[in-house]
């Protein structure tokens, strides 16, 4: 048990650092969330070579051709929710379809693995699912600084409205992501849990992939060494300010991650999903406090159905 609690609070504390630092740099470089990505897996490959494998001098434990289908959905999953906020999707919309994935979850474990729930397990994941879409409907507002538009909807041609493009990649990377937790159960149960080797291989073998998205990143990567230099204590670093914040996201994706990793080992893919949710809501409190937006009663009471469905789930594997 207190295995567990150090993982996760520490998939806390790195994931909701890591969507801190995002929001907190769209406000240097736009459109910069797929150069984000690839820095973190450049930075979490990096690490995994030297301080894992070793410059691939230690023996893997599982064939690198077994991970090619977790490389393209894990690679599929991040690049459909990156670009599904540039269709005019707000981010407390983000938010609402990325809750959805404890539902999503429980019934694809339904479906796909005839998994069977207890009535205080589904009734605490409603609750919380529930907590957090009243948390983010109290939220919205449709103003400039919360839409995230990545295209030019003057000149959409399409006969379908780029809202409603971002709803399907939404959905799509929803439930694609439900799915790639319930294939990583059946990859452990297969192959063993080897944590490290497998975040290594996972985010090494997907840089390739980001040379299809080459351009857009190239248009980033510009915007980014653009910034005012980085001071320390009025020196001026050189470094640009938005490589320094970049380096920081990576620090505390790497830490969400592993511990996710870790996570994924020792508990069943719902648990994981739950702690994910979590984060969310308190990457979206943290949002509030930090940037000073409104909270009402309507927070008040998602943030109560939060708190009471958790209790409700942490206890549900007691009897």
């Amino acid at each position: 048990m207190p295995a567990a609690i150090s993982v996760i609070s520490s998939t806390l504390v790195g994931c909701v650092g890591c969507q801190a630092g995002i929001e907190y740099l769209q406000t240097y470089v736009k459109n910069s969330l797929n150069l984000i990505t690839f820095a973190s897996f450049v930075f979490t490959a990096t690490y995994g070579l030297i301080f894992h494998s070793k410059f691939f001098t230690v023996p893997n434990h599982i064939p690198i051709k077994s991970y090619a289908s977790i490389v393209a959905i894990f690679f599929t999953v991040n690049m459909a929710n990156n670009y599904a906020i540039k269709f005019a999707i707000y981010f407390p919309l983000f938010i609402i379809f990325k809750s959805g994935t404890l539902i999503a979850n429980m019934s694809m474990g339904y479906i796909l693995r005839n998994y069977r729930y207890n009535i205080k397990q589904i009734m605490a994941v409603m609750v919380v699912t529930a907590g957090i879409i009243i948390f983010t409907l109290a939220s919205y507002e449709p103003n400039s600084e919360m839409i995230r538009i990545g295209i030019d909807t003057s000149n959409w041609i399409i006969p379908i409205p780029p809202f409603l493009c971002g709803i399907a990649l939404l959905s799509f990377a929803l439930i694609l992501s439900a799915y790639l937790g319930l294939y990583q159960e059946t990859f452990y149960q297969k192959h063993g849990k080897h944590n490290e080797e497998m975040m290594f291989f996972v985010h090494f073998l997907s840089i390739p992939a980001f040379a299809l998205i080459g351009n857009e990143m190239g248009e980033a990567f510009e915007s980014a060494n653009s910034t005012p230099s980085f001071e320390v204590f009025g020196i001026d670093m050189i470094v640009p300010r938005a490589w320094v914040y970049i380096l920081i996201i990576c620090l505390f994706q790497f830490l969400c991650t592993r511990s996710v990793y870790s996570l994924s080992s020792v508990t069943t893919s719902l648990n994981v999903t739950m702690v994910l949710t979590l984060r969310k809501f308190f990457s979206l409190l943290i949002s509030f406090l930090v940037f000073n937006n409104s909270f009402n009663m309507f927070h008040i009471i998602g943030a109560s159905f939060v708190f009471i469905g958790s209790f409700l789930f942490s206890t549900s594997f007691k009897s």
